[in-house]
């Protein structure tokens, strides 16, 4: 099984610096096993990924959080049962993509493989 970075809360700014990667900022209700095909699916598009922990409900704030943590540019929040996308450019209300957690293995991995894919600049999965 691939092993993700974990991020302590105190060290965006440093991780910011340090290593360009798609910020993943996820609710610490979420398990690892529910995030596992999202992380995947931008790992297969070569992107890497950084999960941080938190007790934030709210998934358009944890994906403008993680946007703005990320050198990339591009978050991606996850609580309460969706997935959330977005960039740094875009206002917290109005994120990139919102879709429903754990919908389905491809679904998943499409989210995933899309918030890379808007780094990259390539055309979006459908799903």
């Amino acid at each position: 099984m691939t092993e993700f970075a974990h991020v302590v809360p105190g060290e965006a700014l440093k991780q910011k610096l340090h290593r360009p990667s798609v910020k993943v900022h996820v609710n610490a209700r979420i398990t690892d096993e529910q995030i596992r095909d999202i992380l995947l699916g931008a790992e297969e598009e070569g992107v890497p990924v950084e999960v941080t922990r938190s007790g934030e409900l709210n998934p358009l704030v944890l994906a403008h959080e993680a946007s703005e943590a990320s050198v990339l540019g591009v978050g991606v929040g996850v609580s309460l049962d969706f997935v959330v996308i977005t960039t740094e450019k875009l206002p917290e209300s109005r994120p990139y993509i919102a879709r429903f957690l754990n919908a389905g293995e491809a679904s998943d991995r499409a989210l995933g493989a899309n918030a890379a894919r808007i780094v990259k600049r390539l055309p979006l999965h459908v799903n």
